[in-house]
């Protein structure tokens, strides 16, 4: 049995909620209903209960680890909307999806989903696995759809109907076409997959806990040290270079998806946030040192802040940056800056600083990885080299997730315990890793090497290696 799985209750909702004024055809009943038998079948072969969702429904559940499934039905996409899905101008599709694919308000996740997580006892109540199941008539060819135009079309479905993630069901001539569904997740995940798999996946998703987040310390950077730090300045840089070689995509804006206002209004307050900016990156300052009681890594990490408080990765400003330690209870510690206004790090944060606290070396002054970069990007290498390796991923102990989760904490300790390992086995020799995400990007780690990237620049050699075209990082991020 996997050592990630919790058990999660599958609550399945039988009435298929429509968004336009087009009757469901009876056969999009017959296709949910085969789609709800083979996730009980495999959900109850896991020892996991199944609930068949009725208003009436009293109980509550033994745990909070649940899956919610509501079926909706979209049917035959406008004209407009399959003619932009088809060719590869961003801008135009976005303005025919906002105006054209339906949205509901309020969004099912509150309509619906708040019921049922009252009625069951399950929290939050805007849950982060009330799951879209989405029947649209497939004239395009879904599955064949480049990633970027899957990835934007499965946003626009979050914001206007409402849920975190969202399974696509293509259906043609009555059948599902290829006999595979696309599950669209937040940070841009949409792998088509069979019905076993979907149902595995499901679990995966219903065993997460979100975990981490950030306490303030009360200690505080001084302004010239902070503006002076070299580190600091290496991650401005950073942000520059990965911008010029566009291998950061703008930020994402509520206000672009949806079109009613009050809607728009609604979202934001709900999740907290009108943007989200994907990337982020770290690096270890070793010549700031904190007080005594915070100081576990002989320095402290600089960080990216969350894109949803107006950071620009690809245009960083000293406010943009979070210096921050790791905690031992789970969190990081988010360090104040003179006259500055402390700005919460990005998620990644305690992904990438909490493992190691725990990874042994032999290395006194700093940690084993001095360095993170995270990309939502995939990559090819070019020209093989002793300056970097891969990193194996492992797919069935460490399964796709999302950012800000147990799981997800848990598979970024693999990477970095098994990139120091191979490092070591090197003779430290490398510069850095490269470890893929699955159906997420990618993830750098970067080692201490010499004075120039423990002091000066720790990305030196990472971005010497994406000018010689060794790496080259694509837009297209593969998916299991």
């Amino acid at each position: 049995m996997s050592w990630w799985l919790k058990y999660p209750t599958l609550i399945l909702l039988e009435d298929i909620q429509k968004v336009t004024n087009i009757e469901i055809p009876e056969n999009i009943k017959e296709i949910k209903n085969h789609i709800f038998n083979i996730l009980k079948e495999e959900f109850i072969k896991k020892s996991c209960e199944v609930i068949t969702w009725k208003e009436n429904t009293d109980k509550k559940l033994k745990n909070n680890y649940a899956v919610i499934i509501n079926p909706v039905f979209l049917g035959k996409l406008d004209e407009k909307i399959e003619e932009v899905l088809k060719n590869n101008k961003i801008s135009e599709k976005s303005k025919v999806l906002r105006e054209y694919l339906p949205e509901v308000n309020p969004p099912f996740a509150i309509s619906i989903g708040r019921e049922i997580c009252k009625k069951l006892g399950i929290f939050p109540e805007l849950h982060p696995n009330f799951i879209n199941l989405i029947f649209i008539e497939d004239n395009i060819n879904f599955h064949l759809l480049s990633s970027k135009t899957k990835i934007q079309f499965i946003r626009f479905l979050m914001a206007k109907l409402g849920a975190f993630k969202n399974i696509i069901v293509p259906y043609k001539n009555g059948n599902i076409a290829q006999n595979k569904v696309i599950l669209g997740t937040l940070e841009g995940g949409h792998p088509s997959l069979d019905l076993k798999e979907l149902a595995k996946r499901l679990m995966v998703f219903g065993s997460c806990k979100e975990v981490g987040g950030y306490e303030e310390i009360d200690w505080e950077i001084k302004k010239e040290i902070w503006q002076n730090s070299k580190i600091v300045n290496s991650m401005i840089n950073l942000g520059n270079f990965l911008g010029e070689k566009k291998l950061l995509s703008e930020p994402v804006e509520i206000k672009d998806l949806v079109k009613d206002e009050k809607l728009l209004k609604l979202i934001v307050r709900l999740v907290n946030y009108s943007r989200q900016a994907e990337g982020a990156f770290i690096a270890f300052e070793p010549e700031i040192k904190p007080p005594q009681e915070f100081n576990l890594m002989n320095g402290i990490f600089i960080v990216t802040c969350s894109g949803k408080y107006g950071t620009v990765k690809s245009n960083l400003s000293y406010k943009d940056l979070a210096p921050i330690i790791p905690l031992k209870n789970g969190k990081v510690g988010l360090i104040k800056k003179e006259k500055e206004e402390n700005l919460g790090p990005s998620v990644e944060a305690e992904e990438f600083t909490l493992p190691l606290l725990n990874i042994k070396t032999k290395i006194d002054l700093y940690p084993p990885i001095i360095g993170v970069v995270h990309l939502h990007r995939g990559y090819k290498i070019k020209q093989f080299s002793t300056k970097f390796f891969e990193i194996p991923i492992d797919i069935k102990d460490y399964p796709p997730v999302g950012c800000g989760v147990d799981l997800m904490q848990e598979m970024s300790k693999y990477a970095m315990k098994k990139a120091v390992e191979l490092w070591e086995e090197k003779k430290k020799l490398p510069y850095f890793a490269l470890f893929y995400v699955p159906n997420h990007g990618t993830n750098i780690f970067i080692f201490p090497k010499d004075n120039l990237n423990i002091y000066e620049d720790p990305f030196y050699y990472f971005k010497e290696a994406i000018n010689l075209e060794e790496v080259v990082f694509i837009e297209d991020v593969p998916q299991v």
